[in-house]
């Protein structure tokens, strides 16, 4: 997947984070455990994008080692 899909999904989750978060006081238990939910999905795609970045940078090291060669 492209760099792009991730950065549009941590963004767009992290707007409807940052207005749950807002409201996190007036949440009553059941929205408590989406807003729990939405935090660990926002984690998970960050995780998902520093992998992506991490291997997309070996490839392109591994690659001009390769071509040196």
């Amino acid at each position: 997947m492209d760099l792009k899909f991730y950065i549009y999904q941590i963004l767009g989750v992290g707007v409807i984070w940052a207005g749950m978060a807002f409201f996190f006081d007036q949440m009553g238990e059941p929205s408590k455990l989406i807003f729990y939910a939405v935090t660990s999905w926002l984690l998970f795609l960050i995780v998902l994008f520093g992998k992506k970045v991490y291997r997309d940078r070996q490839a392109k090291k591994d690659k001009g080692d390769k071509q040196e060669k």
